[in-house]
């Protein structure tokens, strides 16, 4: 009688299979993020690749002009009538075509036509919207009715990282060093009395602090763009980089900002606010503009007169050219890199820069991990930790230290602290 052979069954067990699928999960679960920090490094490095071709096409510009851009500044004027670009674009009205440090860097950031629609005076960079036009105005937090072509997004102003952007037209990621806030405020940085420089926190106007902060010493990017009374008053000084006296790659140009407002927008104007002419006045240095205010703030980062031992009182030494104690960094956190709230309104993707608030998110932010990419006047880049201490903060940012309003000159950067 024949005996059935045994066979073994063929496949997988159960607890094979089991065993098989926990060791793929092990597997993706080591990889996976492997994989993502590896895609954040290559974003970072090509925000770090953006913002250095940034500081290079100003360093190329301050050869080409003789100075550095400002923060604002006036590119020519629209004398009014038809559009060359749109002809559907109706009849415009005479404006000043008033734009920020982005728009003067264009033509040595790849973008010589966009630089034109603001060079050239044929060319008006405002738009009012009639149908069956070639083109769109912008909206929102873009700016009312701006041209597009006056406000195209371009690759280079965006972080590749950034998970938000203020606007749907002019996207922009980055800021320039725009010196020192010139105001004084107990309370963290809101707009408040003007700084005391060189008098006292009673006896000194608006204008004055403006003009004062605006010192070589303080900052890169300043104001050249300022009507009062139909004449040019209260404007930056030229800014060369022979003027770094601490040393260009001390020196911070440009870093990025979460909050930054699209880049051909000066403070917060609608294309309406932009005026005929020189005799009409718009002033930078009035806070009961806040639109035009805001301008310093949007695009840029400045430092406020804080310091971290404020708690000193009048008995400490403090800097002999402004007549107060400093802000204590301690009544704040907005002010610091990656600085936001305690709120979840507050959080760093959660925040919206308004021209209210502009003076506090005027401050290096991002979405990578810890820190904040900077470009320095050398063409260099730096990572540089949100951690640092203010008085580093402002180092950076001040291009001679010792001539300064910091509230503490005799501070001497290390550069192994950042």
């Amino acid at each position: 009688m024949d005996t059935a052979m045994k066979t073994k069954p063929s496949g997988f067990t159960l607890v094979e299979l089991l065993v098989v699928i926990t060791i793929i999960g092990i597997l993706m679960g080591l990889l996976i993020p492997a994989v993502n920090s590896a895609r954040e490094t290559a974003r970072r490095n090509q925000c770090s690749t953006q913002i250095k071709n940034l500081s290079l096409a100003a360093i190329q510009y301050e050869n080409s002009k003789g100075e550095l851009p400002g923060y604002i500044q006036s590119f020519g004027r629209f004398a009014g009538g038809s559009d060359p670009s749109d002809p559907l674009n109706g009849s415009l009205p005479a404006h000043m075509k008033i734009g920020t440090w982005t728009v003067a860097l264009l033509p040595w950031l790849d973008a010589q036509p966009t630089y034109e629609h603001w060079s050239e005076d044929r060319y008006p960079i405002v738009h009012l919207g009639a149908a069956d036009t070639e083109h769109e105005p912008t909206s929102g937090a873009s700016g009312n009715d701006f041209h597009s072509l006056a406000a195209p997004n371009l690759a280079i102003m965006q972080c590749p990282s950034n998970p938000v952007a203020q606007g749907e037209s002019g996207k922009n990621s980055y800021i320039a060093n725009t010196g020192l806030a010139h105001f004084f405020s107990t309370t963290g940085g809101a707009v408040g009395t003007p700084l005391p420089i060189g008098g006292s926190v009673t006896s000194m106007s608006a204008d004055q602090a403006f003009e004062e902060s605006q010192s070589r010493a303080n900052g890169v990017f300043n104001c050249k763009y300022n009507i009062i009374g139909g004449k040019h008053q209260y404007e930056g000084p030229k800014v060369r980089l022979d003027d770094f006296k601490d040393g260009a790659g001390n020196t911070m140009l440009f870093s990025e900002n979460v909050q930054a407002m699209p880049w051909h927008r000066a403070g917060f104007i609608d294309a309406g606010n932009l005026p005929a002419d020189e005799t009409v006045t718009f002033n930078n240095s009035d806070t009961s503009s806040p639109a035009i205010f805001a301008a310093r703030f949007s695009n840029g980062m400045a430092w406020h007169y804080a310091d971290p031992d404020a708690s000193k009182g009048s008995s400490f030494p403090w800097n002999s050219k402004v007549g107060s104690v400093p802000m204590d960094t301690a009544n704040f956190t907005k002010l610091r890199i990656n600085g936001g709230g305690t709120s979840v309104s507050d959080e760093i993707f959660n925040l919206q820069m308004t021209a209210a608030n502009s003076p506090q998110l005027a401050r290096p932010s991002s979405a990578h991990n810890d820190g904040v990419n900077a470009a320095m006047a050398d063409g260099g880049t730096r990572f540089i930790p949100d951690s640092i201490d203010y008085r580093i903060y402002q180092a950076l940012l001040t291009p001679r230290g010792k001539s300064s309003h910091v509230p503490w000159p005799e501070y001497v950067l290390d550069t192994e602290a950042f």
